[in-house]
């Protein structure tokens, strides 16, 4: 057996006991805000590596234990759609919330790579209907592009490729063409927000968000990195060097500020400063994934980080330097299925697969980290995730598997 089939089998494994009723759950560490009361499934950004990488693994393997992943994973997001179209519990660090961005239209995106693989109009239509309704919600006719909220204007880049690419895999799926002009319009905007000019450290990059000056100031190298498909698909369907020249600024920037030991930068700002922390694991998996797609050899070192980190457990430990001082943060080490979603999928498309995947082997993970400046050891079971103080063992977070809703010394977690 391969090693890389034993990675994926043992992520798989992990993944298998996040599940509850309704879906794939689980706290999340997040540099913006985390979220650890609520445990419960999130029809979130989860859903796109999922049910990619699920359909991947069932069309290179023809194995029935991934076309049974890939089903189950597409049946929660058609289960938890309302009669808008929207999801409940997209906000995915602000879960449960609903009309989360780019959430929502990433779980499209999942169902309409899951159909390609294996067509069912029901997840073509459910995509089509989450589509319309950001479309009714998001969509200014004054500015002709996708605002981030309701009736306030503002765009976020990243969230609109993440959009405008759900809108071209609609458009290919069932030949509507008028989403081809909303995944335009939406890219548009994130052309208008690229750094253009040489010699920059940020030169090349796409501001984090719009400002009324134009950007903010702030390149975020993880979500460049996924701008990188929505551009590439755009380049295929609709034509134009545009697209594929902005791409490829992306990858310029992304290998320029890439460090030695193989992590990015969480910010690089203009002028060139850069914010170190956190420096994601599980997700630099997009950077990996963006590079690859533009045809760039992936660089050693990357791969190499992403691959360390996995767990006891099966799952991918979040990030490092959550905490500023050294010290491993619960947040570090906490895997998210949000995050290994997207290390999923970047092992599914680098191949290597078994037509059969390998027993799982896999065992409880245990780390010392600290909790609001406090001492803690962490521990995570096929069970539950718990974290008890370091001097006497009093129980700071428990998050039971099967439970939508943790519990915790909120204000010890907090810090």
């Amino acid at each position: 057996m391969s090693t890389m089939g034993q990675v994926v089998a043992n992520l798989d494994a992990w993944l298998g006991t996040m599940r509850q009723a309704g879906g794939y759950g689980g706290p999340v560490p997040h540099w913006w805000e985390s979220c650890f009361r609520y445990g419960g499934p999130g029809m979130d950004w989860r859903y796109e590596g999922l049910l990619a990488g699920y359909a991947v693994l069932y069309r290179r393997t023809g194995a029935a234990h991934w076309q049974r992943r890939l089903a189950q994973a597409a049946e929660d997001v058609l289960a938890a759609q309302r009669s808008d179209g929207s999801l409940a519990a997209s906000r995915f660090e602000n879960n449960p919330g609903s009309l989360g961005t780019p959430h929502e239209a990433a779980a499209a995106a999942g169902l309409l790579a899951a159909h390609r693989v294996w067509p069912h109009p029901a997840w073509a239509a459910a995509a089509g209907r989450i589509l319309d309704n950001q479309i009714v919600h998001l969509w200014d006719p004054v500015t002709q592009g996708f605002n981030d909220r309701p009736h306030q204007v503002g765009r976020v880049p990243n969230k609109l490729a993440t959009l405008a690419e759900a809108c071209l895999l609609y458009a290919a799926a069932t030949g509507e063409s008028r989403y081809l002009a909303y995944g335009a319009a939406a890219l548009a905007d994130v052309l208008r927000l690229q750094v253009t000019a040489l010699g920059r450290p940020e030169s090349g990059a796409v501001h984090q968000q719009a400002a009324r000056w134009g950007g903010d100031g702030r390149f975020f190298p993880f979500y460049n990195a996924r701008i990188v498909p929505g551009l590439l698909l755009a380049a295929e369907m609709l034509g134009g060097d545009d697209y594929r020249t902005a791409a490829e600024r992306i990858g310029d920037f992304l290998t320029r500020v890439q460090n030695p030991d193989g992590s990015y930068p969480q910010v690089v700002y203009a002028g060139g400063a850069r914010a170190e922390g956190p420096r994601w694991v599980a997700g630099s998996a997009d950077i990996l994934r963006a590079q690859t797609l533009l045809g760039r050899t992936v660089p050693a070192a990357v791969q190499h980080r992403l691959l360390a980190g996995q767990l006891p457990t099966g799952g991918f430990r979040t990030a490092e330097r959550f905490r500023g001082d050294g010290a491993v943060d619960f947040r570090d080490v906490t895997p998210a299925v949000g995050w290994n979603d997207k290390v999923l999928r970047w092992l599914a498309d680098s191949g290597g697969m078994p037509s059969t995947p390998p027993p799982p082997t896999v065992r409880p993970a245990t780390e010392l980290v600290a909790v609001g400046g406090r001492p803690a050891i962490w521990r995570e079971t096929p069970e539950a995730i718990t974290m008890v103080s370091g001097a006497d063992r009093a129980l700071w977070y428990r998050w039971n598997k099967r439970e939508p809703w943790a519990s915790g010394v909120w204000e010890v977690l907090a810090g």
